[in-house]
């Protein structure tokens, strides 16, 4: 089997090549081939990464290429972790917003559109080519804005796309250690859009243990740092347990006056460990010196994690969560990259399980459209992933969830037109954006600094 690897210069593929040795016969790997437009880059992350797959005596073979149809040509799965102007980007994105009392996050919010603009259009033209050299692959999405990619690709795309988020995996992991009990014997329902989500019943042995959830939330909330910064009050009042990404609308103002306060956004936290890092292990790549290169790489990866929402909850939370899980995490249960494991587990070898995956709502949720991509359990085996039923929901829930999508879905119809005005309706009606003022203030500068990332609006 041929796993290939979209942006496969990212900071984190080392990591995630050295995950997939532990599942490499399971699965069959032979090839995990990786692609990215730097090649300075690539060349030190491919090097890195088969210097891993030989020192573990993996089954499969590391290649790497800047050639996308090379990469692509047989895959069976795709992953996508691509990051369109890499983090210098990000930090535009996030000091852009910023500047107008706005957080710019890279995953909602106007950082969220602005990697959005960047990222759809590139990630469009890779379904296109999957579809001529792979026509048989998955493509599981990393990158992001991980949901709003997954909207565009199933809406403009040509191939079979699956957008993967770990929020509920954390959730469900946080719960059993609350409860004593292995995450197997839980059923922890979920419904809401990637990054914006619920989970409104956690069943043990048959009973809703949500009732008790919320009398002792102080006590789960000094137990599961996901939660720490959510007020017991809010949590009761909603009746259901949040996912961190609601921190930023719940506590929209809280979170700019943190970053504010800091001097340093979550990007710029970023740069100042991958630049030096990167600096650090190329000269020992080169000279050949991959133990210490990768001693280096699982440290600073581990500093990262470490540091997670740090910023924007004034140092309340030290959390792993998606792309930031550190080295030593369970890889089957948590990370982007132990759901997609999972994914790939259950379309390849017909091992029928659910998973919570961002997948179109076909009727899953009441009152969305049938394409509009929601992240809600499905049941995933060779057919793919078939969503389970929602129904209706909560009021409170819906209230975010509306404006949102309708936000989506102007921003992907701006990145494929390049539609200014419906851009500028998509900032506007998003819930973080306070008046159509700051809205076009924010889009006029975001396409004036992301110009050479941005063709289709000049």
């Amino acid at each position: 089997m041929k796993l290939t690897i979209l942006g496969g210069a990212g900071m984190r593929t080392a990591l995630l090549v050295n995950g997939l040795v532990r599942h490499s016969e399971e699965l069959h790997f032979d090839e995990i081939a990786l692609f990215d437009a730097d090649e300075e880059r690539l060349k030190v992350m491919g090097r890195l990464s088969q210097y891993i797959a030989e020192l573990n005596q993996a089954s499969f073979r590391v290649t790497f290429t800047t050639d996308v149809r090379e990469a692509l040509q047989g895959a069976d799965f795709v992953f996508s972790a691509v990051r369109v102007g890499q983090e210098e980007s990000r930090v535009n994105d996030e000091r852009v917003a910023l500047k107008y009392g706005v957080l710019g996050q890279e995953t909602t919010g106007p950082g969220g559109f602005a990697m959005a603009l960047r990222t759809i259009p590139v990630m469009l033209e890779y379904t296109r080519i999957i579809n001529e050299v792979a026509p048989n692959a998955w493509l599981l999405n990393f990158s992001n804005p991980s949901g709003l990619l997954a909207q565009a690709m199933n809406t403009y795309g040509h191939c079979k796309v699956i957008g993967i988020c770990d929020a509920h995996a954390g959730i469900k992991n946080a719960l059993s250690k609350f409860l004593g009990v292995h995450f197997s014997r839980l059923q922890v329902d979920y419904y809401g859009l990637n990054h914006l989500g619920w989970v409104p019943r956690v069943y043990k042995d048959g009973v809703d243990q949500m009732p008790m959830l919320l009398d002792r939330f102080e006590e789960l909330a000094k137990d599961a740092h996901i939660f720490s910064f959510f007020d017991p009050e809010l949590i009761r009042n909603i009746g259901m347990l949040p996912n961190e990404y609601l921190y930023y609308f719940y506590y929209h103002d809280l979170a700019v006056r943190n970053i504010l306060e800091a001097k340093e956004t979550r990007g710029e936290q970023i740069v100042k460990l991958n630049r030096p890092l990167l600096e650090r292990i190329t000269p020992l790549v080169r000279e050949g010196k991959l133990a210490e290169a990768w001693k280096d790489y699982n440290e600073t990866l581990d500093k990262r994690s470490s540091t997670y929402m740090s910023k924007e909850t004034s140092g309340q939370l030290h959390n792993v969560h998606e792309h930031e899980a550190p080295a030593h995490s369970q890889f089957e249960e948590e990370g982007y990259e132990g759901l997609a494991i999972n994914v790939m587990k259950g379309i390849h070898l017909n091992k029928q399980q659910i998973l919570t995956l961002n997948v179109p709502n076909r009727g899953t949720i009441a009152g969305l459209h049938d394409d509009d991509v929601v992240e809600v359990p499905c049941v995933v085996n060779a057919n793919g992933p078939s969503p389970l039923t929602v129904g209706k929901i909560s009021d409170l829930a819906m209230s975010l969830i509306q404006p949102v999508k309708t936000y989506e879905r102007l921003t992907v119809e701006a990145a494929v037109k390049g539609d200014y005005q419906a851009a500028l309706n998509a900032l506007t009606v998003h819930p973080m954006v306070p008046s159509f003022t700051v809205a076009k203030s924010i889009l006029d500068e975001y396409i004036q600094v992301h110009k050479a990332y941005l063709p289709q609006f000049q």
